[in-house]
């Protein structure tokens, strides 16, 4: 039984060639750059768990329903500042949400008004850091990421009658992705510990589509459909990896990939000016992702993709109740579904592929031995909660919210495992390191603007 990190060293030469960096963009990876935050937008908008697609009347509400910005009255302009902070310490402030709103009315009966938008809007962050130890091979692993991606979208929508709403979207998409890992083990003798560190740069853009309709049936009810076309992501990105502070390899390629398609669903209820309760339904399958390197579609990822993902479930509800005139208290809802299987089914399934999670990385020691190795351990997401609360005021002429999220996030996560040469079985494959992990983070947003 030989131990992980020689897999890592030994991986570092292996990608050098173009092959290599087209297997090293592996499923979990093209999951992870694909995954968003729901809730994420303006205070009013996370305050609600953002559960506003029906409700409407805010930018940020563009990505669940684009037709959303004309059911509102104001032009607006306003902006969202976000200070993000998690349980392993680490901490961050940006501007999660900006936004320009014209709302135009008509002197026609029927073509009541016009909305249009230019909105920019953080659809998740990446930030974590996360420490784990293999028990059986005294090796321990740190993973460290930082990044987001956004999106400025351009929007048209239309108010026909106080009735019927639609609008249209383009949205401009953006993405950078920073990880760091650090895997440390023994040799054989327990004597010495190797220091093994993968780091890589992703950045890239991509551009989307929505649409969406809103129908009110009556002054207590708005219902509402929206679809999101997939993003289709164009990546750089360059890694270098190291042993015991020695630079083994670098390298920079480019590759695609693309994210599943998003239906929602909603359903808000105005109860006049003194409350409005959302409810916000999504589905994304992304076992329909795929990636492409050097212009070709990777057929073996779209595979592996296909038998380890699953469609995710979000739903997301939320209220806002005014206290007194201006000032209203929200509280919100949001629970998304796992994305993909246990890591236990998913690595058997690859098994059966006759491959794993990162490629197929062989190379020949000073002995003549071989070795398999992952290139990094990975965590599998499974069940995310957003529970949200906020309040704001609102005046003729100004506005001001403020807004709190807590996200619970677990994750399973499967260390570097070593290549059992007698049996010629991948331990890797059957993860004889699985556990659970628990990760939270929080959101505390402001925001301001003005009406117009």
């Amino acid at each position: 039984m030989k131990i992980g990190y020689f897999g890592i060293a030994l991986c570092a030469t292996a990608l050098s060639a173009t092959i290599a960096n087209a297997q090293d963009i592996n499923a979990y990876k093209v999951l992870n750059l694909s995954l968003e935050d729901p809730t994420l937008g303006s205070a009013r908008y996370a305050g609600m768990g953002g559960a506003m697609g029906a409700i409407g009347g805010v930018s940020s509400a563009l990505k669940d329903n684009a037709a959303s910005i004309a059911a509102g009255t104001k032009s607006d302009i306003g902006m969202t500042f976000d200070l993000y902070s998690n349980n392993d310490g680490q901490c961050s402030f940006a501007v999660s949400d900006a936004s320009l709103l014209f709302n135009i009315e008509h002197n026609s009966s029927g073509y009541v008004s016009t909305a249009l938008a230019i909105t920019y809007n953080r659809n998740r962050t990446f930030d974590k850091d996360m420490f784990l130890k293999d028990k059986t091979y005294n090796s321990t692993t740190n993973d460290h990421e930082e990044g987001g991606t956004d999106a400025v979208n351009f929007a048209y929508a239309g108010n026909i009658n106080n009735q019927f709403y639609f609008g249209v979207a383009v949205g401009i998409t953006d993405l950078r992705f920073d990880k760091d890992n650090i895997y440390k083990a023994p040799d054989l003798t327990g004597d010495y510990v190797s220091n093994a560190n993968f780091s890589s740069r992703s950045e890239g853009s991509g551009c989307n589509f929505n649409v969406g309709l809103l129908y009110q049936p009556s002054d207590f009810m708005r219902v509402g459909i929206g679809l999101q076309t997939p993003t289709l992501y164009n990546i750089e990105e360059d890694w270098k990896a190291k042993e015991d502070g020695m630079e083994n390899s670098y390298d920079e390629y480019r590759y695609k990939i693309h994210t599943p398609m998003k239906f929602s669903a909603q359903l808000g209820f105005m109860i006049g000016d003194r409350a409005n309760i959302g409810i916000d339904y999504s589905m994304r399958n992304y076992t329909r992702m795929w990636g492409e390197f050097a212009n070709l579609k990777m057929r073996m990822l779209e595979e592996d993709i296909k038998e380890i993902c699953k469609t995710q479930h979000t739903l997301k509800v939320g209220a806002e109740i005014n206290i007194i005139d201006g000032l209203d208290l929200r509280a919100g809802y949001a629970v998304c579904t796992a994305p993909i299987r246990e890591v236990q089914e998913s690595c058997d399934k690859l098994a059966d592929l006759g491959g794993a999670y990162s490629g197929d990385y062989w190379a020949n020691d000073e002995n003549g031995d071989y070795f398999y190795g992952p290139l990094y351990s990975f965590t599998s997401p499974k069940l995310r909660q957003y529970i949200s609360a906020g309040f704001g005021y609102s005046g003729r002429v100004a506005y001001v919210d403020f807004a709190y999220i807590r996200k619970l996030a677990t994750v399973q996560y499967m260390l570097q495992q070593p290549f059992d040469e007698g049996t010629a079985n991948l331990v890797s494959t059957y993860a004889n390191e699985l556990g659970d992990l628990k990760h939270g983070s929080n959101h505390f947003m402001l925001s301001f603007g003005f009406h117009f």
